[in-house]
């Protein structure tokens, strides 16, 4: 990775916690501790990111009227991370380059051949004061299918 590469990608410490809404069959980050407004949310195209059957992380292409770069500078903590070692838990990596945002949920412990990528439109819940309040998923593909991502979600704290 080259020096120009590496300046263009951030962390911030953002906790959260990641639940299964089973009763929804939705995955569901939670960033903010109070409820968020149910009428302030927008679409948003996501990958969720699945390694030894477990959720190690979301990432969500970022658009105007997200504006996840912009909150994580002025909201979020910046801390210093190596590219070539694993994103530790809670922490948000965001490519100003590319304007993808990766939420790390379990941090993948090596490289691993076997890793899936399972593709989502989800919710994405914003606060009035800016910022994001939490993230919402269908487990389930539009063909009804959950696959290794079923499982994953059956891995996490329920609710």
């Amino acid at each position: 990775m080259t020096t120009e590469n590496r300046t263009s990608v951030r962390a911030f410490e953002l906790p959260f916690q990641t639940v299964w809404v089973r009763r929804k069959d939705m995955i569901d980050l939670r960033i903010a501790r109070r409820a968020p407004e149910t009428d302030n949310w927008t679409n948003a195209d996501l990958v969720a990111h699945i390694s030894a059957y477990r959720l190690i992380g979301v990432s969500i292409q970022d658009h105007k009227r997200l504006g996840l770069g912009r909150w994580l500078r002025a909201a979020c903590d910046e801390v210093s991370f190596r590219t070539d070692e694993p994103l530790p838990s809670g922490m948000v990596r965001y490519d100003e380059a590319g304007q993808i945002a990766y939420f790390s949920i379990w941090p993948q412990l090596s490289e691993d051949a076997d890793a899936h990528h399972y593709e989502r439109r989800g919710k994405i819940y914003l606060m009035h004061d800016g910022g994001i309040a939490r993230i919402r998923f269908p487990v389930l593909n539009k063909r009804g299918r959950a696959g290794v991502l079923g499982a994953a979600a059956a891995l996490l704290a329920t609710r």
